[in-house]
């Protein structure tokens, strides 16, 4: 059942008696234009907050499509360059924590020094916190049902191969003899002579189509017994599941390891570059450490008290700081999935992720969504008004400090206009603080019902 169309009808009903409504409140307070102003910027603010909500809230439980994304404010206070901007990141995830645990290495050994450590050693010094993940009865387990289908697949992979390699040798058998029958020559000389020609001819005919037949049957034969092989080796492994799936998780954790000590690389996304660049954590980590020193040293004439420069050298302190955050979330992202990978590369495919709490950045994005819709909904219907403009107030204050549009800080994704120190935050927000200062909630709301023990109420006389 569609209900796309109930909706839009209950939408319009309830737009319709809300207009209704502010026109028999304006009336009640003798057609004040104050009353009606105030009361249609609150209608209006609270219904804003309120579908915004209700937006979130549906493409959350819609889930991700090619037309949805479920909400998430992570996007948005990844690249928040305001006080607030680094707490909020946080609260989802410590990019520069995952660095330290992750990626840089636990112990001071050149690249050649750990090439030449066994497997073992290598696996020992693989981070504690990536070595975790490895060290799970899940991974175990679908590292063992990886080896039984990787067995039985490879016994299937052995027939395909074998009857191919035999309709092949048939074939080949085939064209050698009509081969030898085409290079058959025919004596056309005295009887005698070509009579002795003749039998030798078939002697011989005969002597390469027998030599050639032995062949193929050796050929067939050897066919037959490397599939043999093959399907028994396959078995023999689909039956030591056990004893190979500690071993492949040990070359798992060698293979991150190697990664981070610099043997190893993993492909990485470049700007401006088409396809993976080879890059190893040592290689990431300096490049991002020569971000940092960039930064430091752009923003040393504001330290020493030297003011903030001319706008190319906020601009340019804008773009370091933001190239810093971002070049932080990717390598945290990257190590991330690298190991992700190697663990879904020994688990026959299939992707073991890991049991992990939600963020607190992910359950304040669900109190967000019911925050907006019931905040919004307090609003427009005039319940508890004035305490409902001051929490949504806050709501805009906090996003502000994200991103506030200063000159020297980038705008944030999807801004419509220049704002310059002043954007629609903050125009809402002084609206709400007005209405905060007036009993709106009295003169159209449920205000008139809840106060009405604790207020005496005056209709509004115009002025």
């Amino acid at each position: 059942m569609n209900l796309t169309p109930t909706l839009a009808a209950v939408v319009y009903a309830g737009l319709i008696g809300t207009l209704l409504s502010l026109l028999v409140a304006t009336a009640t307070n003798r057609w004040s234009p104050r009353v009606f102003c105030l009361l249609a910027l609150r209608l209006a603010i609270g219904w804003h907050f309120m579908f915004e909500g209700f937006h979130k809230i549906h493409s959350t439980y819609t889930g991700p499509t090619d037309t949805n994304r479920p909400f998430s404010s992570e996007p948005y206070f990844k690249v928040a360059p305001g006080p607030i901007g680094e707490k909020m990141r946080r609260e989802f995830s410590d990019p520069a924590a995952d660095i330290a645990a992750k990626v840089k290495a636990p112990k001071e050994l050149s690249p050649a020094e750990f090439k030449n450590l066994s497997t073992e050693q290598q696996a020992a010094a693989c981070p504690e916190a990536v070595a975790k993940a490895f060290d799970t009865d899940a991974l175990l387990k679908a590292t063992e049902e990886g080896i039984k289908l990787e067995a039985e697949q490879d016994a299937k992979d052995a027939d395909k191969a074998a009857e191919k390699a035999l309709k092949d040798a048939v074939a080949a058998e085939q064209n050698a003899l009509d081969s030898v029958r085409v290079n058959s020559v025919r004596w056309d000389g005295p009887d005698l002579w070509g009579a002795v020609q003749r039998g030798l001819q078939t002697r011989q005919t005969e002597a390469n189509r027998a030599e050639i037949k032995a062949d193929a049957e050796k050929a067939r034969k050897k066919i037959q017994a490397d599939a043999e092989k093959a399907k028994k080796e396959a078995k023999e492994r689909g039956e030591k599941f056990a004893d190979l799936a500690p071993k492949r998780i040990l070359e798992a954790k060698a293979a991150y390891a190697r990664w981070v000590y610099g043997v190893d690389a993993a492909d990485v996304t470049v700007k401006f570059v088409t396809g993976g660049v080879p890059r190893n954590a040592p290689q990431r980590l300096d490049y991002l450490e020569s971000l940092r020193a960039s930064l430091r040293a752009a923003e040393a004439p504001q330290a020493d008290g030297l003011g903030n420069g001319t706008g190319t050298d906020v601009k340019r302190v804008s773009e370091l700081r933001q190239s810093v955050i971002s070049t932080e979330a990717d390598l945290a992202r990257d190590a991330n999935t690298y190991a992700a990978e190697l663990r879904k590369a020994i688990s026959a495919g299939k992707a073991v992720e890991e049991t992990t709490e939600p963020s607190r950045g992910q359950l304040m994005d669900k109190v967000t969504m019911w925050f907006l819709v019931g905040v919004g909904a307090c609003v427009m219907f005039g319940l508890l008004t004035r305490l409902a403009c001051l929490l949504a107030c806050g709501f805009l204050v906090t996003t502000y400090l994200a991103h506030p549009p200063f000159p020297w800080y980038p705008l944030p994704p999807g801004t419509e206009g220049n704002p310059v120190f002043v954007n629609k935050n903050v125009i809402e927000a002084l609206a709400l603080l007005v209405l905060a200062t007036y009993p709106t909630g009295r003169w159209l709301g449920l205000d008139a019902i809840v106060l009405r023990p604790f207020c005496k109420y005056k209709p509004e006389r115009p002025a």
